[in-house]
């Protein structure tokens, strides 16, 4: 009997649903669609909670070929697919290189987008005024 109930609580631990995930990118000009010539680079960082529905992150970028003067979360979007925005992201500086931390209330679908790999994060600049750096949204 004891084994049984055993069995029977690893069942229920094996049905529980995930409710925090962690979120990253790693972002640079050969992922822009199409692929642009920099040596920027860039990386995000963060987590979803399907409880509150609240998305964090934190975005480190370097090397641009001059500065930000816009970033956005688009979706939803294949890898080789552009998108439209999702999602912007306030507060970042106007500068080759930085970072910036935020965080915002997602819609149900957005997070069936952004759960499912189709939210990628992008950085544009004077010179590359469609993105310089992208990376597509992983999460675990």
């Amino acid at each position: 009997a004891l084994l049984s109930t055993l069995s029977a609580c690893d069942k229920d631990d094996d049905n529980k649903e995930k409710i925090e995930y962690t979120l990253s990118a790693t972002m640079d000009g050969a992922s822009e669609v199409p692929a642009v010539t920099t040596d920027g680079m860039g990386s995000m960082t963060g987590t979803y909670n399907k409880s509150t529905n609240m998305l964090t992150w934190s975005i480190m970028w370097h090397q641009l070929s001059g500065p930000a003067t816009n970033m956005h979360f688009h979706g939803p979007a294949e890898v080789t697919e552009p998108a439209g925005v999702a999602l912007g992201i306030p507060g970042f500086a106007n500068a080759a290189e930085g970072t910036v931390e935020g965080s915002a209330t997602i819609t149900e679908e957005q997070e069936a987008e952004l759960l499912g790999g189709k939210w990628y994060v992008n950085i544009h600049t004077d010179l590359n005024k469609a993105g310089e750096i992208r990376g597509q949204v992983s999460a675990q």
